[in-house]
């Protein structure tokens, strides 16, 4: 009997999880599960921030990581997939064919939205692009020079904050579009003031930037010079399901149903960046590990179910809390209601900075110990209701 072949396209969060998981799961039964990467190693995105600044996060290489769990690591670039014929077109390697496919290519820094961003500016994107910057500031910190963060996200203000304590004699200023701390509430907002005024950091929040030059930043109202410059903008997804057939949103994420299934191709789930899952569930997702991870615990737990017959609940999103590294000593761990608005219910200072580091930590052993996440499933009666649309997913 032929094997049921699963591949998972992604080494990230959710990618490792998924596959991790769905070999604990189906242990001893007829698949074959196969991860897709296009980079050897496993790298922590969420500490991106602290690389840059010379620290040395932890790297887990995939030909090791899954050695002896049942699951083949192929080191490539899909640059294709047909859904009608399960095929996979592999970069410099052979096609590879599929029953289910779990689609978890992250997301990228998109640095097209401002002339100039992407051939002047740095970004936290990749390993390769931290190490670059990384390279860099040395020498500009070491000459009293500035720079400069477009971006007043979460990830502007934990480099900012990052890059300003290890280098005291580097100019740090963040320039965002946004009014600083649009994402906290009120009290999160000041606590953030107080950490960037401590460390010297200047900000121009409200700023229209309409260009980047070689040398500066130009915005409406002003112009700003820099020695390095660092994009900390929005994500953008791969193209490579748009150009697959599969049905997208208007940014390139994959539209799937409260199953993590593909709306358009029921062999095909989403986990991640890549996946947008806000129409099913009426409940916006951000683009994070904390989303991530448990979208791919729940879809090896709904593929191992299909497989085996078994009716399986819906994914369940929750989302309560972020928190943000503010440097190695403070934090700010701010809470949110059911519709995603800040509270004023917030942690800070070094209590919030260990909260951080044991949540950047735990992302690491999930991944490596996928099979002890435990999942509240409902009760049978309660899943009745989904008896129809779970058995059309377990045909």
């Amino acid at each position: 009997m032929q094997k049921t072949r699963i591949v998972v396209l992604g080494g990230g969060y959710s990618g490792l999880m998924a596959a991790g998981r769905l070999a604990s799961k189906l242990h001893g039964q007829s698949t074959e599960i196969t991860l897709v990467n296009t980079a050897p190693d496993f790298v922590q995105r969420i500490r991106f921030h602290q690389l840059a600044a010379n620290q040395s996060p932890t790297k887990l290489p995939l030909s090791q990581f899954f050695k002896g769990k049942g699951v083949n690591f192929i080191q490539g670039r899909v640059s294709a997939i047909n859904p009608q014929t399960h095929m996979l077109t592999l970069q410099n390697a052979q096609p590879l064919a599929y029953d289910y496919l779990v689609y978890a290519l992250g997301s990228f820094v998109d640095t097209s939205g401002v002339p100039g961003a992407a051939e002047y500016a740095m970004s936290l994107g990749t390993e390769a692009t931290s190490i670059q910057l990384r390279d860099r500031l040395p020498a500009i910190a070491a000459g009293n020079g500035r720079m400069v963060i477009v971006g007043g996200g979460f990830t502007g203000i934990e480099a900012a904050t990052e890059l300003a304590e290890t280098y005291p004699n580097l100019k740090v200023t963040l320039i965002t579009r946004d009014e600083f701390g649009a994402k906290v509430s009120v009290k999160g907002r000041n606590y953030l003031k107080q950490i960037f005024d401590g460390l010297h950091i200047e900000v121009i929040d409200n700023a229209n930037i309409q260009q980047i030059t070689a040398d500066e930043i130009r915005y409406e109202g002003g112009t700003l010079a820099y020695d390095a410059c660092l994009w900390s903008g929005a994500f953008a997804v791969p193209e490579l399901a748009r150009q697959s057939g599969i049905k997208v949103n208007d940014i390139g994420q994959i539209i799937i149903d409260d199953h993590l299934c593909s709306v358009s191709h029921p062999d095909i789930y989403a986990v991640g960046d890549a996946a947008d899952a806000s129409g099913a569930t009426g409940v916006p997702v951000r683009m994070a590990c904390a989303n991530a991870i448990p979208m791919g615990a729940y879809v090896a737990d709904e593929l191992a179910a299909r497989i085996n017959g078994v009716v399986h609940r819906p994914h369940e999103f929750a989302d309560f809390y972020r928190c943000i590294s503010l440097g190695r000593n403070a934090a700010l761990l701010q809470t949110y209601d059911i519709d995603d608005l800040p509270k004023e219910t917030i942690l800070t200072g070094r209590l919030a900075a260990i909260v951080k580091e044991t949540i950047c930590r735990y992302t690491v052993w999930q991944v490596k110990n996928p099979h002890l996440m435990y999942f509240q499933h409902r009760p049978a009666s309660e899943t009745n209701t989904q008896t129809s649309k779970a058995a059309a997913h377990a045909g």
